[in-house]
């Protein structure tokens, strides 16, 4: 009867589809759509009946999954700005006064544009038309991260007297692994980010490795770059000879999901109307709140 209902419609026989539609009844096999204008025009949307993508192979057989169950790989906050010439003239000072701050700090680079040294897990550049601090593997909330931040700018925004922030952009990088490549696209598919039809494409079997979802929203005061994607990491070292006795080589594979945030602004902002240590804890709220969407939440 279905079949029918969908030879009358393709076939512009209202009259008979309407007799079809209440020969039916009630049936959550298909949904029935009424407009009067001049004529009743019925519209009869059988799922039995309209091509849909399959699911990928794989997919049913994921656990739900959210962003609680990622591990936080990296944070980053940066600060863009005019160009600071005074980064040639001040640039000795500044970093005696963070040292004073951070008595462990460590030079890692240093020329005349680019200036940056190491603190623990924390990186702290300096250039003349931006500055950042960048942290590996830090603690979830970023408390931390948050209160050397804000230290942090203060100082280089009095050195350089930076007087307007072009751009302040929060990034966190979050990692989830899973027992193989496949397995990690599997679980990327369930997430339904992205529509894969079935069966073979260009010649080829098998689902697509390496997936990936990219979505960038901005107003006239802010933006977000969210990317999500399943990444394979290898690392392979083999020591010297000399040294095979003392050190065991490394071969290793790791594939995962990658949920990849920068939260920025988008208009210019002066130093003292923004909080760094704030920005970063509404940036994680939001970022943890409206995540929901990518997971399913």
């Amino acid at each position: 009867m279905l079949s029918e209902c969908w030879r009358f419609f393709r076939q512009g026989c209202w009259n008979h589809l309407v007799t079809e539609v209440l020969e039916l009844g009630q049936s959550n096999r298909f949904q029935v759509y009424r407009r009067t204008h001049a004529d009743l025009i019925l519209t009869v949307m059988a799922t039995k009946e309209q091509p849909v993508n399959k699911p990928l192979e794989g997919r049913s057989s994921v656990a739900p999954f959210d962003l609680s169950s990622f591990q936080l790989e990296l944070g980053v906050l940066e600060i863009r700005y005019p160009l600071a010439l005074g980064l040639w003239d001040k640039s000795g000072a500044l970093w005696r006064s963070v040292q004073g701050k951070w008595p462990d700090l460590r030079l890692t680079h240093a020329e005349p544009v680019r200036t940056q040294f190491q603190i623990g897990k924390n990186a702290l550049k300096v250039e003349v038309e931006s500055a950042s601090v960048t942290s590996a593997t830090p603690e979830r909330s970023l408390e931390e991260f948050s209160t050397m931040t804000k230290e942090f700018f203060t100082m280089t925004t009095q050195f350089l007297q930076i007087s307007l922030y072009k751009r302040v952009g929060f990034r966190v990088l979050y990692f989830k692994e899973f027992k193989d490549k496949k397995e990690a696209s599997a679980a990327f598919f369930a997430l339904r980010l992205i529509n894969v039809p079935d069966g073979k494409k260009f010649e080829i079997d098998d689902q697509p490795i390496d997936p990936q979802y990219i979505v960038r929203w901005e107003s006239d005061k802010k933006g977000v770059l969210i990317q999500c994607r399943v990444e394979t990491r290898k690392s392979d070292f083999d020591p010297p000879p000399a040294l095979e006795s003392l050190i065991k080589p490394i071969h290793q594979e790791k594939s995962g999901i990658v949920f990849d945030v920068d939260y920025y602004t988008v208009s210019p902002v002066e130093p003292g109307q923004i909080d760094m240590s704030q920005w970063i804890k509404h940036a994680l709220h939001v970022i943890s709140r409206d995540s929901g969407y990518i997971f399913g939440g």
